[in-house]
Formats: structure tokens, sequence, C-alpha cells
């Protein structure tokens, strides 16, 4: 499975970054380990064509839906006392909607960030390396099977090899989720009456 680059298409509303982090300090070892969570929140949705693997019955096996909602970025990273003077943080990478190969390509993005402007914090400049367009998906993401199953996987990335099936349902999940949780927090205006009421007067119906 692998995110491509899409055909471009009109410029959708500026993605929204949601940056969650959580730092946990080892006394003994007086090192730093740092969780960051990077949500992508796309107000005019993304488009995501998507290519399945064919069978007899069913040769159309391509399909295109729009998620508002990206699964996150997630980078661990722990800061060895050497950091900023000599070394950069040693790291983890996972992105469930991309395969192992262009997640790998991350890292090396991310080792040759620092490369250009080491012994200075890099933490932040990596995170603003996630955006879409760094990744290379304005236009919006393909996932199909990835042409390079047999290439070489940085140690650092994290997660499943899994089926170009199983990262649309997680893609479609996570968006239904925050969807509905973005539903449940916001007022809503009556389009009959016009009366803004807060959910528990209201019905979700994912339009």
């Amino acid at each position: 499975m692998v995110g491509a680059v899409a055909p471009p298409i009109p410029a959708p509303s500026p993605p929204l970054q949601m940056v969650y982090v959580l730092t946990v300090y080892n006394k003994r070892d007086k090192q730093h380990c740092i969780q960051i969570h990077v949500h992508r929140e796309i107000p005019d949705g993304i488009s995501v064509p998507t290519e399945l693997q064919s069978v007899d019955d069913y040769p159309d096996n391509q399909f295109t839906f729009s998620v508002k909602h990206l699964a996150p970025i997630s980078l661990t990273c722990l800061m060895p006392p050497s950091y900023l003077s000599h070394h950069p943080p040693y790291f983890f990478l996972s992105v469930q909607w991309l395969d192992t190969v262009k997640v790998s390509t991350l890292c090396h993005m991310l080792e040759s960030i620092w490369a250009h402007q080491s012994a200075q914090e890099v933490v932040f400049e990596w995170v603003q390396g996630f955006t879409l367009s760094h990744l290379g998906f304005d236009g919006g993401i393909i996932i199909r099977m990835s042409d390079s199953t047999m290439a070489p996987v940085d140690a650092r990335v994290v997660g499943e090899i899994l089926s170009v099936e199983d990262v649309v349902q997680r893609l479609i999940n996570y968006d239904e989720e925050q969807c509905l949780e973005t539903f449940i927090r916001g007022l809503h205006v009556c389009a009959i009456c016009f009366i803004r009421e807060n959910t528990t007067d209201t019905v979700y119906i994912g339009h």
C-alpha cells in the first residue's frame, strides 16, 4: 500500500494542524522522551482515490472518497544528553495511512533537516515538515498497493503492514469518529426555525 501524489484539484481551505505533546523525564538517566501526535483537519475535505485489489467478479477496483480528518502522524523522540551540541533526537515515526517505504522516506527527510541545522532545536522543524504540501499531497492522496514492496524499510518506522482495504477502512472510521466528536462539541442552528441548539437536542446524520 502506498500514499501517492494525486492529480491537482482546486485548493481547499487550508488544513488545520493540531499537535498534542506528551513529555516523560527520566531522572536517573536525565533524558527526555517526547511523544508528538500531529492531527490534520481539512475543513473542505481531501480527495482519496483508491485502487483496491481487483478480482474477477469486480474488475473495476477504483473508487474515490473524501475525509476531513487524517489519522495522526506519531513521532516519538528520545533526547540524548548530547542533543543540540552533537546529536539529533533518536526517533520513531508512525503514519497509519502511508506505507512503510513512504514513512522511511520521511525518516530520511527528518535526518536531512537536522543535517542542515545541526546544533539547533530541530523537533519543531520536524513537525512543521509534516504539512500535506511537504508530503506531496496538496491535490489529494491515492491509496494503492506499493510498487516497492521489497524496498528496505527504515528501522525507525513503527506500524503494521496493512492491506489497501484496511487502510481505507481506518481512514473512514477515524474521519467519522472525529466528525462526530466535532458535532458533539458544537452548537447548531435549526434550518427550519433558526434556533441555536446544543447537541443534546439534535441528531447527527453525517452531512
